[in-house]
């Protein structure tokens, strides 16, 4: 029986998720992108009527094509690696699940070092977290998985319409909708001056000041942001049931399956994500009205329906070898997922911080477009020709040997 410590050998691995693996990071480089040109905090002043052209349709493609579908893409790719994880055989045929919390408490503490050292922006927090919830997932049911799914992603929809409702109520009463209007009005300036700060922190602040400015953005934006993380874990559950059916070991036999999928993902998707664009272009930041909830059950069901599409087609056309050069080019991406995704922190942050280029406020979103598209063409040969002389990424070397509590053998 194979032991866990020993890398799993390339022929037993499923190219297939690290294909996928890849374009999620591709996607998640391409929004986080219009995070690092300006401040995380500048999305809080919503869509700019005043930008230019140029720039106004740009948003509007990231938000159409990407926002909120590759995040749903690499949230069940990471399910169905941990239910992989779970269900690896150990040579004393000991319990995994100890390794697998440690995994796991590593991966939060990247995370954390990801937010205090780099950028706000962070996913690997809550993704240690939510993957120690789904140990108490191993032995639901796949009934009970799909039920769970369904009602992770209605949860925030409806915290937000009933929060809509609660407000639409109280404007009616005079003193109360004095006092909420006020205050809302307000909160446009507030959502400004964070802009403005966290502004004047990445551009002419200090390294320490950097640091304070982060911890503050996250802090600010953690509300707001944790509506969506539901759908996160939503994501985790539906990867783990993908990976009880094997449907990427051998994807072939599921091709009915997958058209059925990428069908129904398109037929929902599209039609929602063209509604998410319509509700962020005009819903406001000084009053809550009903945008705000179709806004975000958009945002939701587009997501989750476009990135199953996106996968649904990848897998398609993988099985009839249409994509050859592409799965050859950025399965190498995805095996070093964790390492390209913090790189690109890193390289990002260095453009646009003042302890690097300082290049912050002085490109626009279609800028930015075009410089995710070079990083990542930077990433494919990065990723290959390391690879081609050792077992893992930098960070994943990293994160194995933390695991195992001993440093892994990682040239080849």
């Amino acid at each position: 029986m194979k032991t866990i410590a020993t890398p799993v050998p390339l022929k037993e691995r499923i190219v297939l998720l690290d294909v996928l693996r890849g374009l999620a990071i591709f996607g998640i480089l391409m929004v986080n992108m219009q995070l690092f040109i300006k401040p995380m905090s500048h999305m809080l002043l919503g869509f700019q009527e005043s930008a230019p052209l140029a720039d106004r349709l740009s948003v509007i493609f990231i938000k159409f094509f990407f926002e909120g579908k590759f995040y749903v893409l690499f949230s069940l790719l990471f399910g169905y690696g941990s239910y992989l994880f779970m269900h690896k055989s150990t040579a004393e045929g000991s319990s995994i699940l100890p390794l697998y919390r440690r995994r796991m408490f590593f991966l939060l503490i990247f995370g954390i070092l990801h937010v205090v050292l780099l950028w706000p922006g962070d996913i690997l927090v809550f993704y240690a977290l939510f993957g120690f919830l789904l140990l108490a997932f191993r032995k639901v049911s796949d009934k009970g998985l799909l039920k769970w799914t369904v009602w992770l992603m209605i949860i925030p929809t409806l915290i937000t319409a009933l929060f809509t409702l609660l407000v639409s109520l109280m404007l009616k009463i005079p003193e109360a909708a004095q006092a909420m209007e006020a205050n809302l009005e307000g909160s446009a300036g507030v959502f400004q001056g964070i802009a403005d700060k966290a502004f004047s922190a990445y551009t002419e602040g200090s390294y320490r000041e950097m640091v304070r400015m982060r911890l503050y953005e996250y802090q600010v934006l953690l509300p707001g942001v944790l509506f969506f993380y539901p759908v996160v874990l939503a994501m985790f559950l539906l990867g783990h049931l993908a990976a009880r059916q094997e449907l990427m070991r051998d994807p072939g036999a599921h091709l009915p399956f997958f058209r059925k999928t990428a069908a129904w993902g398109a037929g929902i998707g599209f039609p929602m994500s063209l509604l998410f664009v319509f509700t962020y272009m005009n819903m406001s930041t000084s009053q809550m009205d009903i945008y705000q909830v179709l806004n975000l059950l958009a945002m939701a069901f587009g997501g989750v329906s476009l990135g199953i599409f996106y996968l649904s087609m990848v897998v398609i056309l993988v099985s009839k070898g249409n994509l050859k050069t592409f799965s050859y080019w950025l399965a190498p991406v995805g095996r070093m997922a964790l390492t390209n995704y913090l790189l690109q922190s890193i390289i990002c942050t260095t453009l646009f911080y003042a302890y690097g280029f300082g290049l912050m406020g002085k490109l626009n979103s279609l800028h930015g477009i075009g410089l995710a598209l070079l990083i990542f063409a930077l990433q494919i040969p990065f990723s290959y020709v390391w690879l081609k002389h050792f077992h893992f990424g930098p960070f994943e070397w990293l994160w194995r040997s933390l695991t195992y509590g001993k440093i892994q053998p990682i040239r080849k």
